[in-house]
């Protein structure tokens, strides 16, 4: 019989990691219906060693973890590459603000073209931050490097995307 305290440990992860996690695993694979499945046997895993999980706080990085082997052996296995992001949040506007849900539109059209283009281990950096919303030390210990290495790829990311960004401003 599953106790109590399990179901509440796993209830509590799935609300709170299941929305970054989807965005994390979406960005990368571009693919709904995959990504769905994916998410899905990343909880799966998570309940089935739930009683291995002795730290609370480990959770997420465990999850992401096992996230991030779930989408690369998924893309080893496919030989694919992310290409586009939808936003599953972005709200539709109403009639009256077309123009401005339109602009957002073509605006996040062009961020989701530039990222697609950056190396896949910065593009994984910058869709664990910015999509997924983790910390440095999250994302360094999830992928098994340096948070300095993070900060840098990060950075060099931000600034890719500013200079490009800068250029159709002027």
């Amino acid at each position: 019989m599953i106790q109590a305290d399990a179901i509440i440990d796993f209830t509590l992860a799935y609300n709170n990691y299941k929305k970054p996690l989807y965005n994390y695993v979406f960005k990368m694979i571009d693919d709904r219906i995959i990504t769905d499945d994916i998410i899905q046997n990343v909880f799966l895993k998570y309940y089935e060693n739930l009683s291995l999980i002795k730290n609370s706080s480990a959770t997420g990085n465990w999850l992401f973890t096992t996230a991030r082997n779930e989408v690369f052996g998924f893309l080893r296995k496919k030989k694919i590459r992310s290409e586009n992001y939808i936003d599953e949040n972005f709200e539709y506007a109403s009639d009256t603000n077309i123009n401005e849900f339109v602009e957002e539109l073509e605006i996040k059209e062009m961020i989701d073209k530039e990222i697609s283009k950056i190396d896949d281990d910065s593009r994984e950096i910058f869709v664990l931050r910015e999509y997924s919303g983790l910390s440095y030390s999250e994302i360094s210990n999830i992928l098994g490097i340096e948070q300095s290495i993070v900060k840098g790829r990060l950075f060099r990311t931000r600034q890719k995307l500013i200079d490009k960004f800068s250029k159709l401003v002027r």
